[in-house]
């Protein structure tokens, strides 16, 4: 009888050992499959990533990547965030537009660029053109803040012809010299280049009614300026010789209608610059339309 439990808790024993050796065997092989998994999820996730990328789905391409970090998948979450931003925020820039929405996309393409060498040629050659977009974008904006008083100030060329035409206190026009009249159609010119120069900068200026109406009009009136002066001297006056001009007139200028349905004229210089600069930025936004993947 004893013989029998011995043997019997031998086997009991065996079987024991053997479960316990089938067990570790199990979390031993699962253990080097967890160790394989976690050394081939990284590339195997950007690889895929990548492909996403490279197809647009951006969305789904940050998902996997974000929870990557090496140096390429780092880089390559730089330039899905843009693309996810430029998505997500685009379609507001084009009712609100919000220049410092424009200054965040110029710092992350800078970002992106220092990086582009561990993103393939086919991403950084695509990075490379949105980041020449958007910061032409960006230069055209601050631009136009250097040039702002230039333009204003051009828009008093309009009440010009008004003004000589405006009664003084004697009850008579007032006065002006031929000399200080050529000064001001001299600065106006000057103020009509550096626009027209500004407006060639920006991509697809030709769409920018009010920009093109602008300088068309200003040059028409520096051109009927310049021939009343001439008119002027050509009946014996001196340039320096203090004139007056005889009746009395008023200009006036047709309203215009802007993709807003506002009017405006060009004798109302504030509320024309500021429609002007709301027609510049619809432009420059839709300049990055391109980039805008729904």
């Amino acid at each position: 009888m004893a013989e029998r439990n011995t043997e019997r808790n031998m086997i009991s024993h065996n079987r024991s050992k053997k479960i316990i050796l089938t067990a570790v065997a199990v979390i031993c092989t699962l253990s080097v499959l967890i160790i394989v998994f976690l050394a081939c999820k990284n590339p195997l996730y950007f690889s895929i990533s990548q492909h996403k990328t490279e197809k647009h789905e951006y969305s789904e391409a940050y998902e996997l990547i974000e929870g990557v970090h090496t140096e390429k998948a780092e880089a390559l979450a730089l330039y899905l965030s843009l693309r996810n931003d430029i998505n997500e925020r685009y379609p507001l820039l084009l009712t609100d537009f919000n220049p410092a929405v424009i200054s965040e996309w110029t710092q992350a393409v800078s970002d992106i660029e220092n990086a582009k060498h561990l993103l393939s040629d086919e991403i950084a050659l695509e990075a490379e053109k949105l980041a020449e977009t958007v910061r032409r974008v960006n230069s055209c904006l601050t631009q136009y803040g250097q040039i702002r008083t230039d333009i204003i100030s051009l828009m008093d060329i309009f009440a010009e012809i008004n003004r000589l035409y405006t009664k003084a206190p004697d009850g008579k026009n007032v006065s002006f010299t031929v000399s200080e009249e050529r000064v001001k159609i001299s600065l106006w010119e000057q103020q009509i280049s550096t626009v027209y120069n500004y407006a060639n900068t920006i991509p697809g200026y030709e769409n920018i009614y009010l920009l093109n109406y602008l300088i068309k009009e200003a040059e028409g009136e520096c051109l009927e300026l310049q021939k009343s002066m001439d008119s002027v001297i050509a009946k014996g006056y001196k340039d320096t010789d203090l004139i007056r001009l005889s009746g009395s007139g008023q200009k006036q200028f047709p309203a215009i209608t802007n993709s807003n349905n506002e009017s405006v004229n060009l004798l109302q210089k504030e509320l024309y610059e500021k429609y002007l600069y709301d027609g510049i930025c619809v432009q420059l936004a839709s300049v990055l339309g391109v980039y805008y993947e729904v």
